[in-house]
């Protein structure tokens, strides 16, 4: 599980939707791994909604579709640790 999901959307650079749909799982499922992958020190967040910071999802052109109607930023963006990265090379 670990290692494929990494790979869809790092290594593959899946969308969200795409890597589901790889996986044959719900994006929501996704989205759980991803929080899960974080704890593990696998991934790290990148962006997140204390506001814009300098990630490229950030200073995005879309950022505010990101935003929700009080225009608090919910960007997030993940990349990988060298933990996560060392797992995609074996």
């Amino acid at each position: 599980m670990i290692k494929e999901t990494l790979k869809a959307l790092f290594m593959e650079n899946c969308t969200i939707p795409e890597a589901a749909e790889n996986l044959d799982i719900d994006q929501n499922s996704i989205r759980d791994r991803l929080i899960l992958l974080q704890h593990m020190g696998y991934v790290e967040e990148v962006c997140n909604n204390s506001g814009p910071k300098s990630s490229a999802c950030c200073s995005c052109s879309a950022t505010s579709s990101c935003s929700d109607r009080n225009g608090n930023f919910e960007g997030k963006a993940y990349q990988l640790t060298k933990k996560g990265e060392k797992i995609c090379r074996n």
